[in-house]
């Protein structure tokens, strides 16, 4: 017996729409962006997913097919009138199931003269559905396939970056290299953590969860007997193809075999290219507050929150959402897309989706946010890595994503080539290096505030003790235990008492202990600012004094304009105060006058590290680097 539409899709008539698209996207995956390795019959499947999604993707056409199909499993004579029916309705190959017209031996003279008076002033016959998927002989994205074209965009890439490198690059390089690699380390061992946790709850759900007895499908038995049998499936007539149709098609898969296109998930691929679009915006989003913030439109201090690393991947992510749907709508491919070989199309498995150009891009702004919601948590760096960890496993069980599903989007990977791998690997590593010179201040400084506000939240020690202890330690008034008692003071003991001393009992009660004697004068506890030693105490104030002298002649030499001068009073006050976020501005601003880049550089980072909250240190840094680049363009121009 012939099967229904429903088995060879490996469904039930009950199953909903969503179900149906899901099975006709199962069956686009395997065999729509497959080459001919060895299978012959990809051409005869997808003109099967053509005949099927033309029929159960329409609701009114899908209700007429169950209709048919229920008379088919009627009593006898509903089947005998049902063949009766085909038979006469087969004047031709259909395209569809359409409705039987009542034959014209069996309509009534009434039925005949109203056709005939209607049929003279009725409305014009509604448009037909396009009987042919569209979807399916749309050529595969070509943008980029030109040898010339590829070489351009990746130097261009190339350029882009190597330039952000040399603009960012800090004069200290090997210590920052240090730090900047300490967090990357930090970061991975996180990351890996995070996947490991998720992929371990995604293996004990598969585990836990209860196979589902679902329908074996026979679209593989069907497509070898497509032209065994005049009637293919129970229900539908022989579908009607016309040539150009098929032209169409074969000429579609031998484009996308030539090109090497395939639909098998590629997980890896697809993360490092979101991961590039999202750094190489970024720093296009970078160049652009840089310059307004030259120009003064942003303050210094909005530039520093924007440019945080808790703060900017989130307008970085949110903003590439329109970028991106722009671009996918457009050609199909972003950059990221394209260096790695992945491809989008829209609308695979609905014959009767709109394409337009603004149904494209509704559909891409729609996946796009979602990707951005969903599939990033807003890019907020500590809830994406959980959601990409979560998306790569549904990725792996499903074999595509929920945005891809729910826009009925196709993602097609192809060989990316040599040039556009090493583009985009070195790519990533070079954007990871300036995120990490970039970041890992900001990160630092975050941390040490933190850690400053538990630290200060949470009582110490002497604040526990200090409700039981009053005067600094003293108890009632008492002297420290410490502080030795006057009774074994060596000084009233070893001294001989004087000529009047038998008179001295008679003042003193013979009853009064020796230990409540009034201290010596060498005993009684100097005062607690009273110097230790009085060669250091010179020493500190010699030091003091100098120290008051340099830090107002440095800056006095500053405004005079005397560089040369100021430098050297800013840097004897670095020596002198060691602690100091002033003085090392003082020397930094010296320097920077003077021409030497580097050095006013490494001075303006150790007052960055005193005074972490000054934000104009950040715009002398800034200036510094400017000042090297163009010191670096002068020299090569000449």
């Amino acid at each position: 017996m012939k099967a229904t539409l429903y088995e060879a899709l490996g469904i039930l008539p009950t199953t909903s729409d969503e179900d149906v698209r899901a099975a006709l996207r199962r069956l686009i995956r395997k065999y729509y962006a497959k080459t001919r390795d060895g299978q012959g019959n990809v051409e005869e499947a997808l003109r099967f997913i053509n005949h099927a999604s033309r029929i159960l993707s329409d609701p009114e056409r899908r209700t007429r097919y169950d209709e048919e199909l229920a008379l088919s499993a009627g009593t006898t004579e509903q089947r005998i009138a049902h063949v009766v029916s085909n038979a006469v309705a087969e004047a031709g190959e259909q395209t569809d199931v359409e409705k039987i017209d009542e034959p014209l031996h069996l309509k009534s003279q009434e039925a005949m003269d109203e056709e005939l008076e209607t049929g003279l002033d009725a409305d014009e016959p509604p448009v037909e559905h396009n009987p042919h998927h569209p979807g399916l002989t749309e050529r595969v994205a070509s943008f980029g396939r030109s040898p010339i074209v590829t070489i351009a965009l990746c130097a261009f890439f190339g350029a882009f970056i190597a330039a952000a490198i040399v603009f960012v690059t800090p004069a200290d390089t090997i210590l920052v290299a240090k730090q900047v690699l300490v967090w990357l380390t930090i970061t991975l061992l996180g990351l890996t953590l995070i996947y490991g946790a998720v992929h371990g709850i995604a293996y004990l759900k598969r585990r836990r969860g209860s196979p589902q007895g679902g329908l074996v499908p026979q679209t593989d038995l069907a497509i070898l007997n497509w032209r065994r049998e005049k009637s293919v499936f129970l229900g539908t007539n022989q579908p009607q193809e016309d040539a150009s149709w098929i032209f169409q098609l074969r000429m579609a898969e031998l484009e996308r075999a030539k090109s090497g296109r395939t639909s098998e998930p590629r997980s890896w691929q697809r993360l490092a290219a979101r991961i590039f679009d999202y750094a190489i915006w970024g720093l296009v989003l970078a160049l652009l507050l840089s310059e307004l913030r030259g120009y003064g439109v942003v303050p210094s201090d909005l530039a520093s929150w924007i440019g945080h690393p808790l703060v900017a991947p989130v307008l970085i992510t949110g903003s590439w959402v329109p970028v991106e749907a722009l671009l996918i709508a457009s050609i199909g491919t972003t950059p990221g897309k394209w260096l790695f070989g992945v491809f989008l199309q829209f609308s695979i498995s609905d014959a009767y989706a709109r394409r337009d150009t603004r149904a494209q891009l509704e559909r891409a702004l729609r996946r796009s946010f979602r990707v951005w919601w969903e599939g990033v948590g807003c890019g907020f760096p500590l809830l994406a890595p959980v959601l990409i960890a979560v998306a790569y496993e549904k990725l792996a069980q499903n074999q595509e994503t929920d945005w891809d599903f729910a826009q009925d989007v196709l993602v097609t990977h192809g060989p990316p080539g040599v040039l556009n791998t090493v583009t985009g690997v070195c790519g990533l590593a070079a954007m990871l290096w300036l995120y990490g010179v970039a970041w890992h201040q900001p990160m630092a400084e975050s941390i040490a505030w933190a850690r400053t506000t538990i630290a200060e939240a949470i009582p110490s020690a002497n604040t526990l003790t200090g409700g039981f202890a009053g005067g600094g330690g003293r108890i009632s008034g008492l002297a420290p235990a410490s502080t030795p008692p006057p009774a074994i003071a060596p000084a009233p003991i070893s001294t001989p008492p004087p000529a009047p001393a038998p008179a001295a009992p008679a003042s003193v009660p013979i009853s009064a202990p020796p230990s409540l004697a009034p201290p010596p004068a060498s005993a009684v506890r100097p005062p607690d600012d009273a110097p230790i030693d009085p060669d250091l105490a010179t020493t500190f104030a010699e030091r003091r004094a100098k120290i008051a002298i340099v830090s107002a002649e440095g800056p006095r030499m500053l405004r005079a304009g005397n560089w040369r001068r100021a430098a050297e009073l800013c840097k004897a006050w670095t020596e002198l105060e060691l602690a100091s976020a002033e003085s090392y501005r003082c020397l930094g601003t010296a320097l920077q006058a003077q021409g030497y880049h580097q050095d006013a550089i490494v001075a303006f980072r150790k007052a960055k590290q005193y005074d972490p909250n000054d934000r104009q240190l950040d715009a002398a840094i800034d200036r510094s680097q400017k000042g090297i680049v163009a010191e670096f363009l002068n020299r090569y121009r000449r």
